[in-house]
């Protein structure tokens, strides 16, 4: 049996979103105010409506990614660290070739694409056939702060692309316009560096998980055996804590819960992948990316 584990690499732990707007589009807030808003995370991505909005030098966080949302009146996406000559003819008409198209032009740039709240049924969500006809995305938002959990909750679709053989990461973001959305979902990332080439390293390893306010301190595997680390000190080892594993087809493989610290899963080798789903009582939350398990 092999697993291959997105978390085995060294460096440190950096927090961070993608996917935030300012007045350049819809925001309630300039640019300068974001940065104050977003000053204690490691790095920050600036996402407007169709427009690239360049940044500053007076951000105070230490790396910061032009990105853009893609926004047809049917679905939306997060380019991050995009070719400006994308804007060359731009238009936001949702076709496949034209998200393709946008995509491709970011990962040759040292970017990379993730569909944005494929749930939010009630607009801009992503319908199944096309997630499938797209392709190199680099992953999906499970996890959007903007709005409500009942369709801003994604795992269901990641679970249906994951078990279809797609190798795409969950993101989380806040997808912040107004007051109160700052700081509701992030990225936690394992790079070796704070530094946009090691960012996007990391991330397209996999070498990250989503926040919502709790964590993990390391996930290991050996010999068949996931052993999860959660976030530990003297407040958080008093608290209770719920855990779930989930492989293919988004089954749950174990569960359990208690004021714990460590969790381990044996691995039988028919469950495609393994993903961790680690909740904080309180309501605060942790979601690991795929450990990917050969037979």
């Amino acid at each position: 049996m092999k697993i291959h584990n997105p978390y085995t690499g060294e460096g440190t732990w950096l927090r961070g979103s993608f996917h935030n707007h300012t007045t350049n589009s819809d925001g309630w807030f300039s640019l300068e105010t974001v940065y104050k808003m977003y000053g204690s995370y490691d790095f920050l991505g600036i996402s407007d409506h169709d427009k690239i909005t360049e940044h500053t030098d007076n951000s105070g966080i230490e790396t910061l990614f032009e990105a853009i949302e893609v926004s047809s009146s049917q679905t939306h996406m997060l380019v991050v660290q995009p070719d400006r000559s994308m804007m060359d003819g731009y238009t936001n008409e949702f076709t496949i070739p034209n998200y393709q198209r946008y995509v491709d032009m970011a990962n040759e740039n040292g970017g990379f694409a993730v569909l944005a709240h494929p749930n939010r049924f009630f607009s801009h969500y992503w319908r199944e056939g096309d997630m499938f006809k797209m392709e190199r995305y680099l992953g999906i938002e499970v996890y959007n702060g903007d709005g409500n959990p009942e369709y801003d909750i994604a795992f269901d679709k990641w679970d249906l692309l994951l078990s279809a053989g797609r190798k795409v990461w969950g993101f989380g973001n806040d997808d912040s316009h107004v007051y109160g959305q700052d700081k509701r979902a992030w990225n936690m990332v394992l790079a070796k560096e704070n530094t946009r080439e090691s960012i996007v390293e990391a991330l397209k390893n996999g070498s990250f998980y989503v926040s919502s306010g709790y964590g993990f301190d390391s996930i290991e595997s050996n010999e068949g055996t996931i052993t999860v680390n959660l976030r530990s000190n003297k407040l958080l080892d008093n608290m209770y804590k719920y855990i779930s594993f989930f492989g293919k087809d988004g089954h749950v493989l174990h569960e359990t819960s208690g004021r714990l610290t460590q969790v381990k899963y044996e691995c039988k080798g028919d469950e495609g992948y393994v993903r961790i789903a680690a909740y904080l009582e309180g309501g605060y939350a942790a979601f690991s990316q795929p450990l990917f398990v050969e037979a």
